[in-house]
């Protein structure tokens, strides 16, 4: 509906009906023409009366949103949490099993989520039901009418949207009631959204009953002498019956609004001001009978459009009585903040079909238009395009050959490289670990023994067992070290962790970077001495310390010591004599 330039909206009571035509003028809903046809009050049938008076009109058949009475609708509201990660539906698909089970009917309903401004991260939800039957009865009056349903939208709904669009900005919510013949509507929301719907079981009815009893007129009669000279003033006629009336109006309505107050707790949603709408606000001292008895605000629809100065297209401005009905044509065109519809899903496709109609039709002229020449324009392309094709395709095999030599030289490459690096190694750090090993054994103290010489790298800890995973994984068999003079490539007492393959991958990239690496000039000194105060291995140090190609030695801590292997227990008894030590040297490398 929001597409159509015109939408039709009925809305019909139990003493009149109302059509309005309504356009979208620059985002803004306008009303361009709007009727009203008066019912008698003792007809049974008044579908007849009303297909005349829209044969009349000239607007038989077309679609048109029609209101669905708040007395045959249940609202629900609610709210989610930001921890919840539940969508507004699958919430309210719960609630709505419920209303089901206890109905004993599936119920149809529609959801609406916004974002409360005073509640960051929290998502309230309000959710229109009813009956299948009301909604398939409403459906057949309205073709009994002669006119199509365009979209069902519940009276609350609509008078929410239609107050909205004249009402200024406010932070507080509003209520807003529009008193029909029967019942009244009631709604309450502000700009954002709507949040609290309810139908009141009392209405205009009761009113003329009041005045009926009070002169004895005709029902008929007692109607147009209500807005004539009887009022709820001390002055008017019939005021003390009226006033009865009145008292149970605002008995129901602050019935009514306990439970909006159960519902909203927060001080900010408290209702700032009631908005009155309906033949009520042409009974006299009925606004100001309301707004002394319940201490807020009231003000009607006219008094709010006029204050907006939003003027409407029609030859003679509508009065409070065709709210509800532009309410339908603002909710239908999607132009009001809530949008509810309980409209059945396979009508919703047939409008949409009827309004697309011309333009799908269009598009696929087109679109066989299109087909046609695309398919001619496609059989010369392939023609001009196959020669260049295969012209590529050699072009790629001989590129593709070339990269394979590539790949080829690279790896072997990559191989002479590897190959290369122990030889490196062993030409760089073999003379150099000589000379170390010269010093230190003219350094260490006759009673000491030194059981290891190595590079820092084969004697870390974390090295050994990666080397021990690799061992492993290629199934090499570990061999035990001897007493003093152990390995540092096996270690029995420790089991091989397995290589995973992104292990492997890491070791691959390291030794691939370890060969533009400059090699390491640190050395590992590990040794027994039989000095419990280490005074020989001290001295010792200080002498390495003197030499000039020495540029530090420190004696290494317990923790990064690494245990003695391949001591049988047998000898372990002899050991407790002796102290070890382990001497990091690092050598300036010229």
């Amino acid at each position: 509906m929001s597409s159509q330039k015109t939408t039709l909206a009925l809305d019909v009571g139990a003493r009149s009906a109302k059509l309005v035509w309504v356009e979208a003028r620059n985002g803004e809903p306008v009303i361009t023409r709007a009727e009203t046809f008066a019912l008698p009050m003792d007809e049974e049938d008044p579908h007849k009366l009303i297909a005349t008076w829209i044969d009349s009109l000239g607007v038989s058949k077309h679609f048109c949103a029609v209101a669905l009475p708040g007395s045959q609708t249940v609202f629900q509201s609610g709210r989610i949490m930001p921890n919840d990660p539940r969508s507004p539906e699958e919430v309210a698909a719960m609630d709505i099993a419920q209303f089901s089970e206890m109905a004993g009917d599936e119920m149809t309903h529609d959801v609406f989520a916004f974002e409360p401004p005073y509640e960051p991260n929290v998502r309230r939800y309000i959710m229109s039901m009813a009956r299948p039957q009301v909604i398939q009865e409403t459906i057949r009056d309205t073709r009994l009418n002669h006119l199509r349903p365009a979209d069902l939208i519940p009276a609350p709904v609509a008078l929410h949207n239609a107050v909205e669009h004249w009402a200024p900005e406010h932070e507080l919510p509003w209520c807003y009631v529009s008193i029909g013949h029967n019942q009244t509507e009631l709604a309450v929301g502000y700009k954002l959204s709507l949040l609290f719907a309810r139908s009141i079981a009392i209405g205009g009815k009761s009113f003329t009953d009041a005045v009926v009893n009070a002169t004895g007129l005709h029902p008929a009669q007692a109607e147009v002498r209500k807005h004539g000279d009887c009022g709820l003033r001390e002055t008017d006629a019939c005021f003390e019956e009226l006033r009865g009336v009145a008292d149970r109006w605002i008995s129901q309505y602050n019935a009514c609004m306990g439970v909006y107050r159960s519902q909203f707790q927060d001080r900010k949603m408290q209702v700032e001001k009631l908005v009155i709408s309906g033949g009520a606000t042409l009974l006299k001292g009925f606004k100001e009978y309301v707004a002394h008895k319940l201490g807020i605000q009231v003000i009607t629809t006219d008094e709010l459009r006029a204050q907006s100065g939003k003027t409407e297209a029609a030859e003679k401005r509508p009065d409070a009585q065709f709210d509800i009905a532009f309410g339908l044509a603002v909710t239908a065109m999607q132009l009001g903040s809530t949008y509810l519809s309980l409209l059945p899903a396979e009508l919703k496709d047939e409008v949409v079909f009827r309004q697309k109609k011309p333009w799908w039709i269009a598009a696929a002229v087109f679109i066989f238009a299109g087909m046609a020449i695309y398919s001619a324009t496609g059989l010369l392309l392939i023609k001009r395009d196959k020669a260049h094709l295969e012209a590529e395709q050699q072009k790629l095999r001989k590129l593709e050959q070339i990269d394979k030599q590539i790949q080829n030289t690279r790896s072997y490459c990559s191989q002479i490289v590897t190959n290369s690096v122990p030889l490196s190694d062993l030409l760089m750090n073999a003379p150099l670990a000589r000379d170390v090993l010269t010093l230190v054994s003219s350094t260490v103290d006759p009673n000491d023994w030194i059981t290891l010489f190595c590079d820092e790298k084969i004697y870390n800890p974390e090295e050994q067992e990666l080397e021990e995973a690799i061992a492993a994984s290629a199934g090499k068999a570990s061999g035990k070290g001897m007493s003093l003079f152990r390995s540092l490539r096996t270690n029995p007492k420790r089991k091989a962790p397995t290589l995973a393959p992104a292990t492997a991958s890491k070791k691959e990239a390291a030794k691939k970077k370890e060969i533009m690496e400059p090699l390491r000039s640190v050395f590992i000194v590990e040794g027994y001495t039989q000095n419990p105060s280490l005074k020989t291995v001290k001295e010792m140090i200080e002498r390495l310390k003197s030499a000039p190609e020495i540029a530090r030695v420190d004696l290494r801590s317990d923790d990064k010591v690494l245990k003695p292997t391949g001591i049988p227990d047998s000898e372990a008894d002899k050991m407790s004599n002796f102290r070890r030590f382990v001497i990091e040297i690092e050598v300036k490398r010229q």
